[in-house]
């Protein structure tokens, strides 16, 4: 079974325990964010984490974006290095924090989202609810509102949710976060973002909102959907990475992957096969940039590489 959280990852995660806060560097809104590169004329791009994921999980892709432009990452509220939030953890109100958020940054021109795994959903929300704000949409591994059709997807979404009851109630015991730093090892970030890596894996309360966030996924599907969806006239770039793509799972979260290009006016589907789940932010990471640069080319003036 293909899993939105890795069972390894998941279960290491369930180990950690508790640590106190640190002093963090937020922006204006309080919300931890991680910009790199310097304004261009094409889309400042901003990058959204999945579950249990934060700003630090795009670490690699950031240094690689910034050499053609800005390109942010951003802890939501409650999560890694950003203060709590007032609202809840649906998808609207996610929505909503970053719409602030890019007021704040001086946003005021359409931004490319890029989002993986779950936030492919925050993503797509916030294009439903804020269209004039978007330029281009990157779904990398991503659920998105067209997984509300398919029961096995729902099954499997349901699933996982018990990896997440696992990870918030093994933080509240206080287990030693002795296996952390074999988590973020594993993803070969730089010695800063390791650290914030590692700090948003022993709080507990950084848990405890990462498993509330993936519970109100699935109510999530609809709300998006009675939304509309992303309008099919944003441009969309879909990353599949399947590590078994013939696998009964991965042909499902591919069809249902690559619905939401074929309702987009402009899309480019690329196929990943042989990435893990989350290898596309690291290892894999040139798939993220070639559909960012595709986008790109889309808000400027002249031909595109017209797919």
């Amino acid at each position: 079974m293909r899993l939105r959280i890795p069972i390894l990852l998941a279960t290491l995660i369930a180990l950690v325990g508790s640590a106190a806060w640190a002093e963090t560097a937020p922006d204006a809104s309080g919300l931890f964010v991680d910009c790199r590169g310097e304004r261009t004329a094409s889309p400042t791009v901003i990058l959204e984490s999945g579950a249990f994921g934060t700003s630090a999980d795009w670490d690699r892709v950031l240094t690689d974006l910034s050499a053609k432009g800005r390109v942010c990452a951003y802890d939501r509220a409650g999560v890694g290095d950003s203060p709590p939030r007032s609202g809840g953890e649906g998808v609207a109100p996610i929505a909503q924090e970053l719409a602030a958020l890019l007021d704040r940054l001086g946003e005021t021109r359409p931004v490319i989202l890029v989002g993986h795994s779950n936030g492919a959903l925050y993503v797509e929300t916030f294009a439903a609810m804020y269209p004039s704000r978007v330029a281009g949409l990157v779904y990398v591994n991503g659920v998105t509102s067209n997984d509300i059709d398919d029961p096995v997807l729902l099954r499997y979404l349901s699933e996982e949710r018990c990896l997440s009851n696992l990870a918030a109630f093994a933080g509240e015991l206080g287990l030693a976060p002795l296996v952390a730093p074999i988590v973020v090892g594993a993803e070969g970030l730089s010695r800063e973002a390791a650290k914030r890596k590692r700090r948003a894996l022993t709080r507990v309360h950084s848990l405890i909102v990462a498993r509330d966030e993936d519970r109100a996924i699935t109510p999530g599907l609809a709300v998006t959907q009675n939304l509309g969806g992303a309008p099919a006239r944003i441009p969309v770039v879909v990353i599949v990475g399947e590590t078994y793509p013939d696998a009964f799972s991965s042909r499902e979260w591919t069809a249902a992957e690559t619905l939401a290009a074929a309702r987009a006016e402009r899309a480019w589907i690329l196929k990943a096969d042989g990435a893990t789940h989350v290898s596309p932010l690291s290892r894999d990471r040139a798939y993220v940039i070639a559909g960012v640069d595709w986008l790109r080319s889309l808000a400027l003036p002249g031909p595109d590489v017209g797919h």
